[in-house]
């Protein structure tokens, strides 16, 4: 079978690109590996109780989740955090600590609320105001540690940005590319020379779509990407099947599928994780192959756990963090009934969902699920007192599901993308690359689908146009 674009993956980024691909009016069929489209956002509904896969929300501020849910009709559907539950607690030394207000992620734009944080000592509270003085560093790219240690502090580096960002990227601080994972800093420092008064800059300017910083939606995020498997309802959908190899051709692209049958496309997005991608492309590119292999990947896992409200001790704020220093298994717990409304079938019942994986935690990542849960009760209980048995428990591991952004990143996807500029029609999209939030994966996904636009022939184009002409698609 012939088709103007196949798209390998169908999780977010998969999804995206299908969407826009066949919006166009392009004869597009969508393969995935699992029995299921969305990837790792997913949402489950166990008897009132409101799963996730995958993410539980999205940064509102960034503007292409809620364009796109504008585009699916999911506007209504946006919801914002409870204001009464907001805030975040770091565990450090026994106890939690309220995380001060007024940081943009790592980096204070007001300091009254720091100086009174139990959270730092005095001498790392003083050691933050340097960054007022201390010049602009010179490195075009450095660790994460190296930049924080530098500008605000050891003590923010370990008992603020480290726990945070672990919660985002699973990732060690010696090893993670900032410019990479998170470029608006070097940018901060390079614009104001210091972080404080770039954030005080930042927070100044007014947002205007009304909602907390991190959305959601009232189903969960598993309404984003049903909505968008519902729009490409006219593609050609293949769910359970895999991709073996990928070969290039005079008129296009063959892919070999796991049943051997073949498909052949004018215009292939692999979507894929950093491993597929990269055996994927190991016979038809295989300089962009090396560069892609190198991307990291780590294990992650959840445990969501349903109590009854009179089972377990008050909890303040939306969840809280664990630094890595501190050498426990999980990485923080997210208070999801708290957090956000419709998670749990009434108020008799608390969902909570802790995180595994990390520098510490690969190994228990990767254990027998009644293990993982296991050890996340056993955390629970010494962290904040939670002794009592849940009515429900949902444990969700993702093997080499999370993609890290070591040094060099950049370098390698910049290699990668040189390398396929010799095969046109042949485009990458997803987490391993540019971004692994939503926002990101989302434009992941439009921008490979609309590089492709320009790459197909002629014919491919005709047969476009009489597709449309004849009733096209939506």
């Amino acid at each position: 079978m012939r088709f103007d674009v196949a798209v390998v993956g169908g999780g977010i980024s998969g999804l995206a690109a299908a969407h826009h691909l066949h919006r166009a009016g392009l004869a597009v069929v969508l393969i995935e590996a699992t029995s299921r489209l969305g990837g790792k956002v997913q949402t489950d509904h166990h008897d009132g109780f409101l799963i996730e896969a995958g993410p539980d929300s999205f940064v509102a501020s960034k503007g292409s989740v809620l364009d796109l849910a504008g585009d699916l009709g999911l506007e209504k559907s946006v919801i914002s955090s409870r204001p009464e539950y907001r805030g975040s607690h770091v565990w450090w030394r026994g106890r939690l600590h309220p995380l001060p207000g007024g940081l943009l992620l790592m980096v204070p734009y007001r300091l009254g609320p720091l100086f009174g944080s139990s959270l730092l000592s005095w001498r790392g509270k003083l050691r933050v105001l340097a960054d007022l003085v201390i010049p602009r560093g010179e490195k075009t790219d450095e660790s994460l540690e190296s930049f924080v240690d530098r500008r605000l502090g050891r003590e923010v580096l370990e008992r603020i940005a480290e726990p945070l960002i672990a919660g985002i990227h699973a990732a060690e601080p010696a090893t993670m590319s900032l410019l990479a994972s998170f470029p608006r800093f070097l940018e901060m420092e390079r614009e104001h020379r210091s972080l404080i008064l770039a954030a005080r800059a930042a927070a100044s300017r007014p947002t205007t779509n009304g909602l907390s910083h991190f959305a959601s939606f009232e189903g969960g995020m598993g309404q984003l990407t049903d909505a968008l498997a519902g729009s490409i309802a006219g593609a050609e959908i293949r769910t359970g099947t895999t991709v073996t190899a990928l070969q290039g051709g005079d008129d296009g692209y063959r892919l070999t599928l796991d049943n051997r049958t073949e498909l052949k496309a004018e215009g292939v997005v692999l979507a894929t994780p950093a491993r597929t991608t990269a055996h994927l492309l190991s016979v038809i590119a295989p300089e962009a192959a090396v560069a892609v292999a190198d991307i990291r990947q780590v294990a992650t896992s959840t445990v969501t756990l349903a109590y009854r409200t009179e089972h377990i001790p008050p909890l303040p704020g939306s969840g809280f963090v664990v630094p890595s220093v501190e050498d426990r298994r999980i990485m923080g717990v997210s208070y999801l009934s708290q957090k956000w409304n419709g998670r749990v079938p009434d108020s008799r019942f608390v969902l909570l969902r802790a995180f595994v994986g990390g520098s510490n935690g690969q190994e228990l990542a990767r254990a027998e699920q009644d293990n993982v849960e296991r050890a996340v009760r056993q955390e629970l209980d010494a962290l904040v007192g939670i002794t009592a048995d849940p009515v429900r428990s949902w444990v969700r591991s993702w093997d080499d599901g999370l993609h890290q952004y070591t040094l060099g990143h950049r370098a390698r996807v910049l290699s990668a993308e040189s390398a396929l500029t010799k095969h046109p029609g042949l485009a990458l999209a997803g987490a391993a690359f540019h971004g692994i939030g939503l926002n990101e994966c989302l434009d992941s996904g439009r921008t490979a689908a609309e590089s492709l636009l320009p790459a197909l022939s002629g014919s491919a184009m005709r047969a476009t146009l009489g597709r449309n002409s004849q009733g096209g698609r939506d």
